[in-house]
């Protein structure tokens, strides 16, 4: 699944995650009451507030919550269900947009292929059919020839091969600037056959190719193929986004207030959705929006953070969903400045700082100390890899080792330049300011000194890339295609996101091979020494993985909450009618 870049834990490439929740995104599947075959343990027992949670107080122990339907019921249509935003959405047209708030609302209107599957725990996740019916890769293994089912556009125009290759041809196009649009590296062309029947052709086999294809979201070519793909950025794509294909259409788009979704009479599913509307509001503070869920005036809060945690589940009309999320967060140290070149001091960095206390204090329990890169849900984490622990005699003894002596006020120097630096973070994100405090006062309790600056992150963003800083608080949410090249490869430390200007020979030889390996065991090896490597030499300090809270109405039925979409089945999601709350003709 792809990540979009700039504002909070998104999709195909990692990138970082702002706003003021680092709740996070992601996980393997369960119906809510223990673990899938081959899922990740269970060792996140949440708690919160004054007294530890039972496990039934909490839909969801790994990766997916489900609150089914009771038995029997038969599903009815009407109600509406409102939907927190924690900004505006910065465009209709997902190749234009860089927001996980966008990506929300594009689900709902514009459709795919299939439903990535969240069991990314065992490999790289599975498909099933949505638009297309079928598909069957070529024996060369270059090639995937899919059926698409009888499906329209909310105008009654179908949904064709046209639309999928115009859709692929706008992912590539520099004009239209993708930020993903390294996922269509390897599509070579798509073959139209017949309306319904295409081919996809490959540059070359990986184990991602149905995902590749998959991240490409369908527009309507006779809408959006009027305008010239070098007028899409910051076109306004209010009047094509009206012509949809997912189970909702436009309605109303009011910027920074809200976005009206109807239901859409052309949807392919029989009967679907039932809700009639979905109504996403912008509410751009956490603290408002806790309080508009306790109040009934939004249904649903994605991102409620663990201090809150008590307040929804004892509130009568509320259920709160829990998952593990594909999201960690980190203090990054740039390898190219002379304060942190010396990978014994990073790891002495890590040694100082009490990341169980921080995740502890911080999270209420929602949380677990990070150890390896690639975290713990994914089926290449190496498992054998624990925390470095909180151990500030060995830091002081590595920083010794390095050259650094303390002076006569208890302060590291070398060369007569005390151990001075400063950590950068977002505005606005109070998680990541507390934890560069709890940081900044272990490392003062050995004799380093680090001091705090928050700026915006348009700002930090430039800093990073060209380098210019020396130590930075952040959170990336991951992608279920474990790659690694973004991130750790020396070539992505020109300007992309190796932000830390990491560079090491095997670790670049191992993205290399293993990212487009489709022998899964042989892969984990390599992905198991790659970790060890990063473990060695501690670029990151990994801080924390937490669980993610979501917070929705209890009269809604049928819910799925995933760690891929926190409204993951909205168009299955029903009200009895003896519950609903809005009738049909009516939206707030």
């Amino acid at each position: 699944m792809r990540s979009l870049a700039i504002r909070t834990a998104l999709w195909a490439l990692p990138v970082l995650a702002l706003g003021s929740c680092d709740s996070g995104t992601g996980g393997p599947t369960t119906d809510g009451g223990g673990s899938p075959s081959g899922a990740p343990a269970g060792d996140l027992t949440p708690s919160a507030g004054t007294r530890p949670l039972h496990p039934d107080e909490i839909r969801g122990e790994m990766t997916t919550a489900f609150k089914p339907a009771p038995a029997g019921a038969t599903p009815v249509r009407g109600d509406t269900a409102v939907i927190a935003l924690l900004s505006d959405i910065d465009s209709l047209n997902p190749f234009t947009s860089t927001s996980r708030e966008a990506q929300e609302v594009q689900d709902l209107i514009f459709p795919r292929l299939m439903l990535e599957e969240a069991d990314y725990y065992k490999g790289p996740p599975t498909f099933t059919p949505r638009i297309a019916e079928s598909w069957e890769f070529g024996a060369d293994g270059l090639s995937i020839r899919f059926k698409l089912r009888e499906c329209e556009w909310s105008d009654g125009t179908p949904i064709t091969g046209e639309d999928i290759r115009f859709s692929w041809e706008a992912a590539r196009n520099p004009d239209v600037a993708w930020v993903s649009a390294s996922i269509v590296d390897f599509i070579r062309d798509i073959e139209i056959h017949s309306p319904r029947d295409f081919t996809v052709h490959y540059t070359q086999e990986s184990p991602y190719q149905l995902m590749d294809i998959n991240d490409v979201q369908i527009v309507p070519k006779h809408v959006f193929g009027k305008v010239p793909f070098d007028r899409w950025q910051g076109h306004d794509w209010r009047e094509q986004s009206m012509v949809c294909g997912g189970p909702f259409r436009l309605e109303e788009y009011v910027p920074n207030q809200q976005i009206v979704l109807g239901r859409n009479p052309h949807y392919w599913e029989p009967g679907k959705p039932y809700l009639e509307k979905v109504v996403f509001r912008v509410v751009g503070d956490l603290r408002t929006q806790i309080s508009a869920l306790l109040a009934g005036d939004i249904d649903v809060m994605i991102s409620v953070i663990p201090k809150d945690a008590r307040r929804v589940l004892e509130a009568p009309h509320l259920q709160l969903y829990s998952y593990v999320t594909r999201t960690y967060g980190y203090i990054g140290w740039n390898c190219g400045h002379p304060l942190f070149s010396d990978r014994r001091v990073r790891r002495a960095m890590t040694h100082a700082i009490d990341r169980e206390n921080i995740v502890e204090s911080i999270f209420y329990g929602f949380a677990k100390v990070a150890a390896p890169q690639i975290i713990s849900s994914m089926w290449a984490s190496n498992k054998n890899i624990q925390p470095l622990p909180y151990d500030p005699d060995r830091a002081v003894e590595l920083l010794e080792e390095a050259g650094w002596k303390r002076n006569a006020e208890g302060l590291f120097e070398k060369d007569g330049k005390p151990f001075r630096f400063t950590i950068f973070t977002n505005a606005g994100n109070e998680v990541r300011r507390q934890i560069c405090v709890y940081a900044q006062s272990n490392l003062r309790d050995i004799g380093v000194d680090m001091q705090i600056q928050v700026m915006d992150f348009n700002q930090m963003s430039e800093q990073l890339k060209a380098h210019k800083f020396e130590s930075y608080a952040g959170v990336w949410g991951v992608a279920t295609k474990v790659d690694n090249k973004p991130i750790w490869h020396s070539s992505a430390a020109n300007g992309r996101f190796n932000f830390v200007d990491y560079k090491d020979d095997r670790v670049d030889e191992i993205i290399d091979t293993a990212r487009v390996m489709k022998d899964f065991e042989a892969a984990k090896k390599l992905w198991d020494e790659f970790q060890e490597i990063l473990d060695r030499d501690q670029p990151y300090t990994m801080v924390y993985e937490p669980r993610g809270l979501v917070g929705i109405h209890r009269r809604f039925q049928n819910v799925k909450v995933t760690s891929l979409r926190q409204i993951e089945n909205i168009h299955e999601w029903w009200v009895p009618k003896s519950e609903q709350k809005y009738r049909a003709a009516e939206s707030r």
